[in-house]
């Protein structure tokens, strides 16, 4: 009987969720038709801000590039309802060192009453075109959340659309 006590404690704690996780997955529910809006769409308009540039070193010489986009979608009533920001960096092959790619996108959904409720952040990292690490993170904007990088980058998004 212990054993099978210390069992489920061990399997609940190596591949269970927590419930902040559970009720991100299911708020996400509510938003996942969002994220299949294009660009273009006539029921979502959509606001698209691209960019691009280069990566130099200390010598000036060009050593990878960056694109990126933002989109901000708003509903028929001019109300916000998602943000969309996607990053791209490239790095070539120097001094030996394979290429590399980042890949992030961070998405932010905003409740009927135009505040951040949920962000989606996903990041893939490419060496020699393979896909080394993938990573997924869901955060609750109306909840207190740890300082990770990934949350910062949320928060990064977040001023930006504020400045705009």
């Amino acid at each position: 009987m212990k054993l099978l006590f210390l069992l489920l404690l061990i399997s609940t704690a190596l591949f269970g969720q927590s419930n902040n996780e559970i009720q991100n997955q299911r708020k996400l529910k509510n938003y996942i038709h969002l994220d299949s809006i294009d660009v273009y769409s006539k029921d979502y308009p959509t606001k698209l801000i691209e960019g691009s540039g280069l990566f130099k070193n200390k010598k000036n010489k060009d050593i990878g590039s960056i694109g990126y986009s933002t989109e901000i979608t708003k509903d028929k009533n001019g109300k916000i309802v998602r943000v969309l920001k996607s990053e791209s960096d490239h790095y070539d092959e120097y001094n030996k060192k394979p290429q590399k790619s980042v890949i992030s996108k961070i998405t932010i959904y905003f409740d009927e009453f135009q505040q951040p409720d949920l962000a989606k952040y996903i990041s893939k990292i490419f060496i020699s075109s393979s896909l080394v690490t993938t990573k997924t993170k869901l955060f609750d904007l109306k909840a207190d959340n740890e300082d990770t990088y990934e949350f910062r980058q949320v928060k990064d998004v977040l001023n930006e659309i504020k400045e705009k």
